[in-house]
């Protein structure tokens, strides 16, 4: 099965939050990371499935948000097992509730879904008023955003290890953002790279991916410096902005804590 073919059955089947992850190109940058992609069409169902390792040879085998389409539970998951033998058990992400074991997510389950529909009026209109003044401030202060090329990797790099030490999180390797942006510079699913600038200095930084009508933030970085700039407000409000001018149909903040979340919740306050 060829690209387009693929990729228009992930867009007539797939979620709107994280389609992209069914994608082609999506496949192909996990195969530029050394990891077997398996992609499978039959009896209506479409899965495109990640070899991850375990420990002592062993793998299974992922599915992020998926499989799709409508087929019964035990036909989806005869299908998988017959494509996907050898595996020590099978991670799956469907639309819909199955019978299965639940657990921890790997990608968020709960997201935050901007309707880029309504003018550009209306939907700064129904920001908070805090985050309108702080885009203007942003603004008034000078900060300057754009998409960048990966010229800029390195400054995505700083900001990157400033992010990490500051919230007191663990990201991916830094090959894992280069081989995302160069696997995914093009096609349908296409991930990018965007910056707010200060006096000439990249102090915000946010991976991107589009598809399928949707703009998705993925992976957002900012520095240490001049944070009372706003400077990721202005760079939010740009990516908004850009993405109805491209005609976007919706822009994906990827990943909120749900509204019923405990206090020890890992995306507690998000």
């Amino acid at each position: 099965m060829d690209k387009k073919h693929w990729n228009n059955l992930v867009k007539d089947q797939g979620p709107t939050f994280g389609g992209f992850l069914q994608s082609w190109e999506w496949g192909e940058f996990q195969r530029s990371l050394g990891r077997k992609v398996e992609r499978i069409s039959e009896n209506g169902l479409v899965a495109q499935a990640v070899q991850m390792p375990l420990p002592f040879g062993q793998y299974y085998w992922y599915t992020p948000k998926g499989p799709l389409g409508s087929v019964a539970e035990q036909e989806m998951v005869a299908i998988l097992r017959d494509h996907l033998s050898g595996a020590m058990f099978l991670r799956l992400e469907p639309d819909k509730r199955f019978q299965l074991m639940q657990i921890k997510d790997v990608q968020p389950s709960t997201t935050l879904m901007l309707d880029l529909s309504v003018s550009e009026e209306d939907i700064f209109a129904n920001m908070k008023s805090k985050t309108r003044y702080n885009v203007r401030l942003a603004r008034r202060k000078g900060v300057e955003t754009r998409i960048v090329d990966l010229d800029h990797f390195n400054d995505f790099v700083r900001l990157l290890d400033q992010t990490t030490k500051r919230d007191a999180f663990v990201g991916h390797p830094v090959q894992y953002y280069r081989a995302m942006l160069e696997a995914m510079k093009g096609g349908e699913a296409k991930a990018f790279l965007a910056m707010g600038f200060f006096e000439g200095r990249a102090i915000a930084a946010n991976i991107m991916i589009d598809f399928n009508g949707v703009r998705t933030y993925l992976h957002g970085t900012s520095s240490n410096l001049h944070r009372n700039v706003m400077a990721p407000y202005a760079l939010h409000a740009f990516l908004i902005e850009d993405a109805i001018k491209k005609g976007f149909k919706k822009f994906d903040f990827w990943g909120i804590a749900p509204e019923d979340a405990t206090e020890d919740h890992p995306w507690k306050g998000i």
